[in-house]
């Protein structure tokens, strides 16, 4: 699901919303998701869904000429039970 996916769905079960506001509230969501994760250990948590974190590695890169000093950036999703479970469809008679 992208962005304009989401406010459609999000307008069609509350009528009473504006997509105007919607893309507002996202938007504000974005910017507060963006900061959390800029932390040297923020992360989030999404409701039944799980944590995102971002990890960053640093790590030295060493050739002929000389030895640089990088950083990576990991972005790790650990989900939930509930989200594994649908995931995977557990308790809804799937054999594996």
């Amino acid at each position: 699901m992208n962005h304009c996916q989401l406010v459609r769905e999000i307008a069609r079960r509350l009528p009473r919303l504006k997509r105007r506001d919607i893309t507002e509230v996202l938007a504000v969501q974005h910017e507060l998701w963006l900061a959390d994760l800029s932390l040297p250990e923020g992360s989030i948590t999404l409701g039944d869904l799980g944590k995102l974190v971002v990890e960053v590695q640093q790590m030295e890169a060493g050739g002929f000429v000389g030895r640089r000093r990088l950083k990576r950036l990991y972005l790790r999703f650990r989900p939930t039970a509930k989200l594994k479970q649908a995931v995977l469809g557990i308790g809804k008679g799937a054999t594996e």
